[in-house]
């Protein structure tokens, strides 16, 4: 039979990342975001601020490929929409009836203008901060039809300034003379023509032109401080009779890195929610780790925000949709029949797995059908794992649709090079490691990272098979996963049911992968860690320990008997092991009550006798 090539079309331009450009070509996109329950808290918390309820900011955060800017622009339509599109959106998803009447009733009020603005790695300073929200300010008004009556302050500011006789004959020194290049020869009297001409990205550059002379001069007479535009904003509020003025930045994250020591300015604009009906809604990767502990602005900034913050989180059954929709199929009617009788033969070889991964993230039948011929344990990890990234170059989205060639082994490879005639006909969960660990480790969580380096460390000092390099690789991947949800998910558990589950349908199950992992364990590679009662999860040694103690816990290790080292209840049980790992396990024990880990139980034969 074919490849899996045979059966598949995926759209390389498929998008499940949705921006501003993304929704202006579908205007009803936003119709289709569901609202899991971090978006409800997000809605629940703009009825607050709409109600004035709450006189604070509020701060969405998320991981890459969650869903952030999708529920931000969602947010945004449901404030601009009518009262029929708003209710349409709460039935169609049975959203609470209450929160739809507060929603709508606290829309209804008045006048809301809504403020949308995507990417901050340009702003450097107060300056580039108070333009880019007068500016953004100024094009929503505009698009709700509102000849805003507030000033034009900043800019307005700069043409009277350079209208003064002396001013502009000290100007005109500059740009004729060491600026001349910056401004292509412009006079102040055209500098001044444009400014009163100019719009958009046209008059943004050329006022950045501006400010960059000011900076470098100083001349402070063209900076609208954070008062100043505090002071605007408040007239454009009341002028122009608004109740509610909501400033949505996505992708801010980038202000805080450019800004670090620089956020007064910022400090002031939150402040404005105080006294007036002003929202500034943040969205970031992260809010609290943007700030060093020891950062005097931390405390300042966040308490401007209503805690703890709004994180979006992608659940697990919008992960699986939204895989099924990246993996389409070929439409020709007779390729469709044949992938769908394999698609039941597929699924009869994953039952048990199948069963598991349906319950834990509460999909129906064809939603995990749809993931074939991904293996429901890798799809769940997937999703976990590309969360995990502190880039969005490995979301899960981009292991299935882009082809990374050889070395990374993505979808694209796999289906390729993989058919369901093959051994294992399925995309197991050790065949992501190349994608997410060969090429992305330097992008990965630390918790995880920490874990997934054994592997290089291992390999380069035993001698490996192919089958003991999958299954390592797959149980270091579980741990990895396992200790970033702090062990909260039992599914990846590194446990022999889910090790066995996770290779059901391919050339490792009915146990060989559970039996491969206790050979690891007889190695010395992996240890058995003891849970509750008889429950435990292979596990590698995890810990760090200068190389100088390490020696001097060797040599204490020598002169001391097992028995001691029972008693002082570093094997909680007897163990019955060949005499080459009896020391090495002793060393391991010790190794694992010296750091912030459990301590670490050996779990051996349960009817071993004695150790010699």
């Amino acid at each position: 039979m074919d490849k899996y090539r045979h059966f598949f079309d995926i759209d390389p331009d498929f998008f499940p990342a949705v921006n501003a450009d993304v929704i202006k070509k579908n205007p009803n996109l936003w119709k289709k975001f569901y609202p899991h329950s971090t978006f409800v808290k997000l809605l629940k918390q703009t009825v607050d601020i709409l109600t004035r309820k709450q006189k604070l900011n509020i701060w969405v955060e998320g991981a890459y490929g969650t869903g952030k800017s999708h529920a931000v622009l969602t947010l945004k339509r449901l404030l601009d929409a009518n009262e029929q599109d708003t209710k349409e959106y709460f039935n169609q998803f049975k959203l609470d009836k209450d929160l739809c009447n507060k929603f709508v009733g606290a829309k209804n009020k008045g006048k809301i203008i809504t403020v949308h603005r995507y990417g901050s790695s340009s702003i450097h300073g107060d300056n580039d901060l108070i333009l880019a929200i007068q500016e953004s300010v100024e094009m929503a008004l505009q698009a709700a039809g509102i000849n805003n009556a507030g000033s034009d302050a900043l800019k307005t500011g700069i043409i009277k300034y350079l209208s003064n006789d002396e001013n502009k004959q000290m100007f005109e020194i500059l740009v004729k003379g060491s600026y001349s290049e910056l401004f292509g020869g412009d006079s102040v009297d055209d500098i001044i023509k444009n400014l009163q001409t100019y719009k958009d990205q046209s008059l943004q550059t050329l006022m950045g032109k501006i400010f960059k002379v000011a900076n470098e001069k100083q001349i402070k007479a063209f900076s609208l401080d954070a008062d100043g535009l505090v002071d605007w904003l408040r007239e454009v509020i009341h002028a122009n009779e608004i109740t509610s003025l909501i400033f949505i930045w996505d992708e801010f994250t980038e202000y805080f890195n450019n800004n670090v020591h620089h956020l007064t300015g910022f400090q002031r604009l939150l402040e404005l929610s105080e006294t007036e009906p002003f929202c500034f809604i943040a969205v970031t990767h992260k809010s609290e780790a943007l700030f060093a502990d020891t950062d005097s602005d931390k405390n300042k900034i966040l308490g401007r925000f209503i805690r703890p913050t709004c994180e979006i989180q992608l659940p697990e059954n919008m992960a699986f949709k939204l895989m099924g929709e990246a993996l389409q199929k070929v439409t020709d009617e007779v390729i469709v029949e044949e992938w769908e009788e394999l698609q039941l033969d597929l699924c009869d070889r994953t039952v048990e797995s199948r069963k598991l991964v349906q319950q834990m993230a509460k999909i129906d039948e064809k939603e995990l059908a749809a993931i074939l011929p991904i293996h429901p344990y890798a799809a769940s990890l997937l999703k976990h794992i590309a969360t995990s990234f502190e880039s969005n170059q490995r979301s899960m989205f981009d292991f299935i649709k882009n082809d990374r060639g050889e070395d990374l082994k993505g979808f694209q490879w796999f289906i390729d090079n993989i058919g369901p005639d093959d051994d294992n006909p399925l995309l197991t969960i050790e065949m992501l490691w190349g994608f997410f660990y060969d090429m992305g480790k330097d992008n990965l969580a630390h918790n995880i990272r920490v874990i997934l380096d054994y592997y290089p460390r291992i390999i380069s000092t035993k001698q490996l098979n192919s089958e003991e390099k999958r299954i390592l690789k797959a149980v270091l991947m579980l741990q990895a996963i396992s200790t970033e949800l702090h062990d909260s998910v039992e599914l990846f558990y590194a446990n022999e049911r889910n090790l066995s589950n996770a290779f059901e349908g391919s050339d490792l199950e009915n146990n060989r992968s559970v039996s491969c992992a206790e050979k690891l364990v007889r190695d010395g590679i992996l240890y058995k860690k003891r849970l509750q009662g008889d429950k435990f999860v292979f596990s590698v040694l995890t810990g760090e320990m200068d190389s100088n103690k390490i020696e001097e816990q060797k040599k204490q290790f020598e002169k001391t008997n097992t028995s001691t080292l029972i008693n002082e209840g570093f094997l909680a049980e007897s163990i019955q092991l060949p005499a080459a790992l009896r020391l090495r396990y002793k060393i391991e024990a010790m190794f694992a009550s010296m750091t912030d880990f459990p301590r670490v139980q050996m779990v051996g034969a349960r009817q071993a006798s004695s150790v010699s």
